[in-house]
């Protein structure tokens, strides 16, 4: 396996239980390919989707994943601060649970609203989205070009379908679809929202309308990510 060196603050959470590791020198790790799969208490399950950078680590014979993918898998909102005399000059690291109701609603679906089990409609609409992907990939890399420093990341579980209606009459094959995106890099880090409407005909995919709703917010980026800002 290859060793990747880890200058500062590791932090990961442990498989078996949750722990972190503190050293102010540099400390030796090997990457340790994974497939984290959580099965949550609701009765679902859902696998971890490991982005580039976002490796799970193998240190003292103990694995670990970046904490904000670990924590928001399992239901959880995180918020970051940074160290400050307010914090007593320490990284203030948040974990919020929800309720139970919502911890159900949010593990189903990071961008919320779809349904809590599978069905004809949902397969065709997660096909629809895979399909639009490249399109919303290209205008966010334009849209965020001037902010951040790499092109974000769109996967399909933070893209939720808001709106779909058939433009012609019955059975007239011109549809006009609305999407909220929710870009991200790194280790999960949200950029921001947007909102696009697509045409689909038999033309092609013609993008009507974009409004970008927030971010990206510094506060959101760990330390050693924040030089993607611009």
């Amino acid at each position: 396996m290859k060793k990747h060196f880890i200058a500062g603050v590791l932090c990961g959470a442990f498989l078996m239980a949750t722990t972190s590791v503190f050293a102010s020198s540099v400390i030796e790790a090997t990457i340790f390919p994974s497939q984290v799969t959580f099965f949550l208490a609701n009765g679902l399950s859902k696998e971890v989707q490991l982005q580039e950078g976002e490796e799970v680590l193998n240190y003292n014979n103990k694995a670990y994943v970046p904490l904000r993918l670990f924590a928001e898998s399992s239901g959880a909102l995180v918020k970051y601060t940074q160290a400050s005399p307010e914090t007593d000059n320490k990284h203030k690291i948040d974990v919020h649970y929800v309720a139970e109701k919502a911890l159900s609603e949010q593990t189903s679906n990071a961008a919320g609203n779809k349904p809590l089990e599978d069905s004809r409609e949902l397969q065709l609409q997660d096909m629809l989205v895979i399909s639009l992907l490249p399109h919303i990939q290209e205008k966010l890399a334009e849209v965020y070009a001037d902010v951040i420093t790499v092109p974000p990341v769109i996967h399909p579980g933070y893209v939720n379908v808001k709106s779909l209606e058939r433009v012609a009459a019955f059975r007239g094959f011109d549809f006009l679809i609305t999407i909220d995106a929710q870009p991200i890099v790194g280790p999960h880090i949200p950029v921001g929202e947007d909102e696009l409407t697509y045409r689909i005909s038999p033309a092609g995919v013609e993008l009507k309308n974009f409004e970008h709703l927030r971010g990206p917010v510094k506060d959101d980026f760990l330390p050693n990510y924040q030089n993607l800002l611009k």
